[in-house]
């Protein structure tokens, strides 16, 4: 059996498959975790949705944990990915802002289980928390690589946008779940002309146009 596990069965490879199984389990992590809560969710449900066995769990992740930070993970891949294509497509820094900010709350507000796993759960679970810190991090320096601003200002930025992204996030929880009352238009509205306030504070005078001159 060992053999029929490592390697190819039915002309898939050993490698192929458990990176499939990987990511159902990644997949069923995030029914359950929107469904379930982190008070309901465990290895045991969690292989039950799958109809994976354990043994098939613990080939891919050490714990429940690390299966949840993979989750968080994935949601935030697709943030990031469409956010640079948003960037990208973009000709004014008010624009490239814009883009990324509407397509951010498009991952999440198309997905309300994606919504779930990294601004509800991630906020409050001590592994996911300290995970969804770094993401931050990670996302606040994406940001300033790839917003055309005056390199001098940089590191003044990247303090500013980390602020910027744990604040829009707060915000964009409190609009999913209707404690705040906007629409994903004007959701994106407001947030777009407060980062572009925030930024131009930062900015020398005329900066706006030598930087997107370079664009």
């Amino acid at each position: 059996m060992e053999a029929i596990v490592a390697g190819t069965y039915r002309g898939v490879p050993g490698h192929v498959r458990r990176e499939q199984r990987r990511q159902v389990l990644i997949e069923t992590g995030l029914d359950c975790l929107h469904e379930d809560g982190l008070a309901g969710i465990s290895v045991r449900s969690v292989c039950s949705r799958a109809q994976l066995t354990p043994r098939y769990f613990y080939e891919s992740f050490t714990d429940l944990d690390a299966l949840l930070c993979a989750v968080v993970d994935t949601v935030a891949e697709e943030i990031v990915a469409r956010g640079v294509a948003a960037v990208a497509a973009g000709e004014s820094i008010e624009q490239r802002v814009r883009g990324a900010i509407a397509a951010g709350y498009g991952v999440v507000a198309e997905d309300r289980r994606k919504a779930t796993a990294i601004l509800i759960c991630a906020a409050g679970h001590g592994p996911l928390r300290d995970r969804r810190h770094t993401l931050l991090v990670e996302f606040a320096q994406i940001i300033t690589d790839t917003l055309p601003l005056p390199r001098s200002s940089q590191p003044s930025t990247h303090a500013l946008a980390l602020f910027l992204l744990g604040g829009a996030f707060d915000v964009i929880e409190a609009v999913l779940s209707e404690r705040l009352v906007l629409t994903g238009e004007e959701l994106v509205d407001e947030l777009t002309v407060i980062w572009m306030a925030a930024l131009r504070s930062i900015q020398p005078a005329g900066a706006d146009e030598s930087a997107e001159s370079r664009s």
